[in-house]
């Protein structure tokens, strides 16, 4: 019976949901199942990769950037730095890799990399950067609400909406996964009696320098505004409601904030220590150091088209409303009906925590909004921060906003019997939401073509159904319904990859490896613009000059560049590709975009002598003097691969 009675508590305990969250993505890791599109480079020799479903080309940021480069650090015994990308580089910054330095004690998801194999690790890794969100959403929700039902649905509308099914990559994922921890352990210590509340006090310090340590500021910056909100809006409620109560615990307030202050302190300081070169070049480069954003940058067509997912998952690589569909990629922005019914703006003097959270969630949700939408001044913006962060990047703190309004809501709807909404204002707020959606839905084309209007009618219906219940307080057909009209396409998205072998068993893998037995030290460049032979040369963890560079080695650019005259063009975040072309006479630097950057080069005289590259990839022969054949392909997935030679 005492077995029995344990395992009846344990099975309403919140940390039921959490803790079978964890096992899955153990699972699902021990497995070396992923969601990873790396099957993409194995696309010209493999067309039956160890995958299932869609892979996505769109992802080029994960299989053409971050995957090969997390492969790289596991050949290069996830060292602190990296010849890539022309010239040494820091890789503990931006792209978020395994690195063993100190300054990993506010990396725990890359710890994984250190105990268990590269493809086990990569896979759990994928996972947390998938389900971090709902872990870490569910845990803030309930530690406010006590309810696990609002917890979990709330957490899916986040972990299921499109902006993040499309671009799953850590600064996404485990961006929201460490702010709202980071946000429920601050909470859980206001809420907690005797030396408990320093512990949950430190571990919030230590979670905000994880948070902090992500890096990307248009998803740093407003999710630190919200769940800094959320957390200042349960101060009063736990230290009294007026100033005598603040006086009376005012010792507590300060012991938690020393508490979590001195663990951020030392981790943070751990983490510059590792890395603040790396960090003084990106915050002083061209971009994104030197990015200024204005207001009125996001679209509200792109804000409002979540339900529209659904017609673009059958696809490889949509083409949605002219654009890519990552770009297009939405959640529910269910704050919009929440503040047309009213109410939700009045409990910051509420005795209830989910009340003053869902008034602090909608405040927050309105600058969010007017900085994506309205022309705002840029001293607005500069105060919060905002100046760092485009429009269209607010969609994503936007979408967790909505989801947390959407929950908190239907909890004060249970919670606070005085919080009862006029049924008009229901209406109003659901035919607004519903025309937002039409109105996209008008617009939208996959590939230039117009969904079924018959589909749409059925969409538009479920979304006026959905949104109606929701703000009648009804929890599994409201915030439930929601959930699975995000998930029906969500579902969808990720691909199921079996392992790495499109990298670590490739081809072209297998020439490198031939070639750098005999000569481990040379420098390698992929030509011609062939995405699939960048990210081989890169996995292979060979000293090479295209890739990803994180930020510029002015050393290396001024080989190429001695007078700083091109210095807008290399100082920055960028893609290096690499052509050779003899038509050429000199060298010459083209900046594509403002990530990418191509390198054109005569074979004789140029870069390749200028870099000491030693072998040159190419898709296609090359005829240049100043290149000697060293292996060519005789299997499909092969390449010409090239030795250099000084000027003729």
């Amino acid at each position: 019976m005492p077995t029995r009675d344990a395992l009846l508590r344990w099975s309403r305990s919140l940390l039921v949901i959490p803790v079978c969250t964890v096992a899955v993505i153990i699972v699902l890791g021990f497995c070396r199942v992923s969601g990873s599109s790396i099957g993409m480079v194995a696309t010209d020799f493999d067309p039956s990769p160890q995958s299932a479903l869609q892979l996505r080309p769109i992802r080029g940021d994960e299989w053409r950037g971050r995957t090969p480069l997390v492969i790289r650090q596991a050949q290069n015994d996830f060292a602190a730095t990296s010849d890539v990308g022309m010239g040494e580089h820091d890789t503990g910054v931006l792209s978020d890799l395994p690195v063993k330095t100190a300054g990993t004690v506010i990396k725990p998801h890359a710890w994984i990399y250190f105990v268990v194999g590269l493809e086990r690790a990569f896979a759990m890794e994928w996972w947390l950067t998938v389900l971090g969100p709902f872990l870490g959403i569910y845990a803030l929700m309930a530690v406010i609400t006590r309810s696990r039902a609002i917890s979990a649905l709330t957490g899916l509308l986040v972990s299921a909406a499109p902006t993040l099914t499309w671009w799953t990559v850590p600064s996404a994922g485990l961006t929201v996964f460490y702010g709202a921890l980071a946000a429920a352990a601050f909470v859980a210590a206001l809420q907690a009696v005797g030396r408990s509340r320093y512990v949950y006090a430190a571990i919030a310090g230590w979670l905000v320098a994880c948070f902090v340590a992500m890096l990307y500021l248009p998803y740093l910056v407003p999710l630190a505004i919200l769940f800094g909100a959320v957390s200042l809006s349960q101060l009063r409620g736990q230290l009294g409601g007026h100033i005598t109560g603040f006086r009376t615990h005012w010792r507590r307030l300060v012991g938690i904030l020393a508490a979590g202050s001195g663990v951020f302190a030392v981790g943070m300081a751990l983490y510059l220590r590792d890395h603040h070169t790396a960090l003084s070049a990106i915050t002083n480069s061209v971009y994104p150091g030197h990015r200024v954003t204005h207001s009125a940058g996001g679209s509200p067509i792109y804000m409002f088209d979540a339900p529209m997912d659904v017609f673009t998952t059958m696809r490889p690589a949509p083409a949605v409303m002219g654009t890519n569909q990552s770009e297009v990629s939405s959640g529910l922005m269910l704050w919009l009906p929440v503040a047309i019914t009213g109410g939700a703006f009045t409990g910051f003097r509420s005795r209830l925590a989910g009340s003053r959270a869902l008034a602090a969630v909608m405040v927050v949700a309105m600058v969010l909004a007017g900085w994506a939408i309205l022309p705002l001044p840029d001293k607005f913006g500069l105060v919060l921060g905002l100046t760092n962060v485009q429009g269209s990047r607010l969609v994503l703190p936007l979408t967790v906003a909505g989801a947390m309004a959407a929950g908190l809501y239907v909890h004060r709807m249970r919670a606070d019997g005085t919080f009862r909404p006029a049924r008009s204002r229901m209406v109003i707020a659901t035919v607004v939401f519903a025309f937002l959606t039409g109105v996209v839905a008008v617009q939208f084309r996959v590939d230039l073509i117009e969904p079924s209007r018959r589909a749409v009618m059925l969409l538009i219906a479920a979304v006026i159904a959905v949104t109606f219940l929701l703000l009648d307080g009804r929890v599994v057909l409201g915030l439930g319904g929601a959930c699975v009209l995000l998930l029906f396409s969500a579902a969808r998205v990720n691909p199921l990859q079996v392992g790495l072998d499109p990298v670590t068993d490739a081809p072209l893998t297998h020439q490198i490896e031939a070639i750098r037995a005999t000569d481990p030290g040379g420098r390698w460049a992929a030509s011609g613009g062939d995405t699939s032979a960048v990210s081989l040369v890169t996995a292979s963890g060979a000293a090479s000059v295209t890739g990803v560079s994180w930020y510029a080695d002015p050393a290396t650019w001024e080989r190429l560049d001695p007078t700083d005259a091109a210095k807008y063009t290399w100082d920055r975040f960028a893609y290096i590709d690499l052509f050779v072309d003899d038509s050429v006479t000199e060298t010459r630097l083209d900046l594509g975009s403002a990530d990418s950057i191509s390198i054109i080069t005569p074979g004789c005289g140029g870069a390749l002598q200028a870099l000491h590259i030693a072998y040159v990839v190419s898709p296609t022969p090359l005829g240049s003097a100043c290149l000697r054949a060293a292996a060519s392909p005789s299997r499909t997935g092969e390449r010409w691969i090239y030795s250099t030679t000084a000027d003729p």
